[in-house]
């Protein structure tokens, strides 16, 4: 009682870590199952993987026919990217639970949807689609990890095998639930498929057959998923024409006119996504997100007090927290230091599952006003708090190297990657570090191809693998892979690496190019501003 009435008063007075340790303490020695499942799904709250996995074990000694408890253990794992262990206690809930394997699925697919881990997500669900062949749910999702994940094919392969194993609709007999409905289940299925070949390079024939499908069935679904699938092959206009169509259908106008807005913010054209942003506040529908990007533009031109004004208005959906982080960003670089903090405490009240990414954002903002040993102390006492936090580690090593702390940013890349030896992302951030710095560059090379093979179309890895590649002398071998990830992200750091490779290789013109397009696409241009300055410099009379 002692152990669970202090772990109540901890969370009432946001203390979460106390009060997580509090209740596996209750737990350890405890016989109560209610108490223990209980105690679970506190420390799982609290976001303590570490303690949640350790009162799984005592669950499942008291009581190892519990799928609650299977399942504890299997999240846990997964938290803490131990892929194995999780594989393991998740098969044991897709067999014994008495809801059946697909309805284990959809609820893993909603757990999934909210965890920014997709290398291990990818992992996990790669087992499971190995564990139940026959299973088109399992397929499907391993598909959707694989996208996801970057790597297209194999995303392809789960897709095609999914697609085998899921019955076409009968005539005459439509589903009584649109969710059970074999027919939307494969074209949900053929559409993954189509995106999939086209990531993957076969291009024509998914759109030719997308294409026939929209002409021949002109509904607004069929000529949406026609345009997402321009947008995959890189065919932009031929997309915006196809929603510019339909923003002037009543019904899919609003979708429509989100996705140009979209597109025109992601190439830089701000004015012209601003113009579909207002428009479709009109409309009454994505409100939060048009006044989100339209936040982001006025800051971009840069007008502080209206980008205040928008953010504002996001009340809820996915960049509600987003919009309250660069508000309190805006009132720190202005001045208003106790505003900016006082809006990252509510945040974290109101959403405590994005703690460490609200902890993050306050060591950000120290950090970018030159501040890094305020940034370090805020990460040290998130890291007291959230000690399994991996963002949390990345972002100890990156306020590090920009402070010029590299040995510790390395040393804290390395523990990273020791205990996630086979995850991309880690490989690719101590790789890119090691190959940014010029140390060791055959090891960097050898641990971002690593990174490469498991996910060859994302932007970071294709971007590491061109600079390492750079780093060692091979410019012309790099200049292919920092296009693809220029291509893929207009950011204004890979911008940097692709522009500085053009130059050096004398293509100065198409190098000014690249840096404009990543200037007018990302705010944050502080690399690419130095590296155009240096090279312009080395030139110069």
């Amino acid at each position: 009682m002692y152990y669970t009435v202090t772990g109540e008063l901890a969370l009432v007075r946001g203390a979460p870590r106390t009060a997580a340790l509090q209740y596996a303490g209750a737990a350890q020695n405890a016989t109560d199952l209610t108490l223990i499942a209980h105690a679970s799904e506190v420390t799982s709250e609290c976001l303590q993987p570490s303690l949640t996995a350790a009162i799984a074990t005592r669950w499942l000694g008291l009581d190892p026919q519990s799928i609650d408890a299977h399942r504890a253990a299997a999240r846990a794992a997964l938290a803490l990217a131990r892929i194995d262990e999780s594989a393991k206690q998740y098969h044991i809930v897709l067999s014994s639970s008495p809801r059946g394997t697909d309805a284990e699925l959809k609820d893993l697919e909603a757990e999934l949807e909210t965890s920014d881990d997709v290398f291990a997500a990818r992992r996990l669900l790669d087992r499971l689609a190995a564990d139940f062949p026959s299973s088109a749910a399992a397929l499907r999702l391993s598909g959707l990890a694989a996208l996801r994940a970057d790597d297209p094919a194999a995303a392809a392969e789960d897709f095609t095998r999914a697609l085998a194993l899921t019955p076409a609709p009968q005539s005459g007999e439509p589903a009584h639930d649109a969710a059970d409905d074999p027919g939307e289940a494969r074209r949900e299925l053929q559409q993954g498929l189509w995106r999939a070949r086209i990531l993957s390079g076969d291009t024509e024939v998914p759109l030719a057959e997308s294409r026939a499908l929209a002409q021949r069935d002109a509904t607004p679904a069929n000529v949406l998923n026609y345009a997402l699938l321009l947008l995959a092959a890189r065919q932009d206009q031929a997309a915006i024409a196809q929603l510019e169509a339909l923003a002037r259908d009543a019904e899919s106008q609003p979708v429509a006119l989100r996705l140009l807005g979209l597109i025109e913010f992601q190439n830089g054209d701000l004015d012209a996504a601003a113009r579909h942003l207002t428009e479709l506040l009109t409309t009454g529908k994505f409100v939060d997100d048009s006044f989100y990007y339209l936040g982001l533009i006025a800051e971009r031109r840069p007008d502080p007090e209206k980008a205040l004004r928008l953010y504002a208005q996001v009340q809820s959906g996915d960049n509600a927290a987003a919009a309250l982080v660069r508000a309190s960003t805006i009132l720190q670089t202005h001045g208003a230091a106790a505003a900016a903090q006082e809006i990252l405490d509510h945040l974290v009240e109101d959403e405590p599952a994005r703690a460490p990414e609200m902890v993050a954002a306050r060591a950000r903002i120290y950090s970018d006003a030159g501040d890094a040993r305020q940034a370090l102390a805020v990460l040290g006492r998130g890291r007291e708090q959230y000690p399994d936090s991996i963002d949390l580690r990345y972002a100890v090593a990156t306020t590090d190297e920009e402070a010029g702390n590299l040995g510790a940013a390395l040393k804290e890349l390395k523990e990273v990657l020791k205990l996630r030896p086979d995850d991309p992302a880690a490989l690719n951030a101590y790789g890119y570090t090691l190959a940014d710095h010029k140390l060791k560059l055959a090891r960097a090379r050898g641990l971002i191809e690593r990174a490469y093979a498991a996910a060859p179309r994302n932007a970071a890895i294709l971007d590491s693998l061109g600079w390492v590649l750079y780093r060692q002398g091979h410019g012309e071998q790099a200049l292919p892979y920092l296009a693809a990830a220029h291509a893929e992200d207009h950011s204004a750091d890979i911008g940097a690496h692709y522009g500085e490779v053009l130059w050096q290789a004398g293509r100065h013109a198409e190098a000014d190019q690249v840096w404009d397009a990543a200037a007018r696409a990302d705010s944050d241009t502080r690399l690419l501003s130095a590296t155009r300055r240096r090279l312009h410099a080395a030139i110069a009379p």
